[in-house]
């Protein structure tokens, strides 16, 4: 054999490692696509999972579909960690174990020594 054709091996056998691996990656990847009766049985089955499906595409701007999906969201949560739902108040403020709760700062813990600083107004 040449020398160059040595010298070349190493970077053949990795091109064609490349390749194969691409291939095969390809031909499992094809397989893989679940059926239309396989999704249409799990959206009759189980109704919050297909709400949570269709959430996946909501954006910002869709503000009812987005207050929707938050409910759907609770719901799911509220199922892993098996606990029971919260009587429904849509009209209350939020409580103090809610997401939207921010408690009010505590100033007794700030350092007195430390006078707030004054804005001046010559910026």
């Amino acid at each position: 054999m040449n020398p160059k054709t040595l010298e070349r091996l190493p970077t053949l056998a990795a091109v064609l490692l490349v390749v194969l691996t691409v291939a095969a990656c390809a031909i499992r990847l094809r397989g893989e696509e679940p059926t239309d009766a396989a999704t249409s049985t799990e959206m009759t089955s189980d109704p919050l999972a297909a709400k949570l499906r269709e959430c996946r595409a909501v954006t910002y701007e869709q503000k009812e579909a987005l207050s929707e999906c938050r409910k759907a969201w609770a719901a799911q949560r509220r199922q892993f960690l098996g606990q029971k739902a919260p009587a429904p108040s849509d009209s209350g403020p939020p409580q103090a174990g809610s997401s939207l709760f921010v408690a009010p700062k505590d100033e007794s813990r700030s350092p007195s020594a430390n006078p707030p600083i004054q804005q001046t107004g010559k910026e």
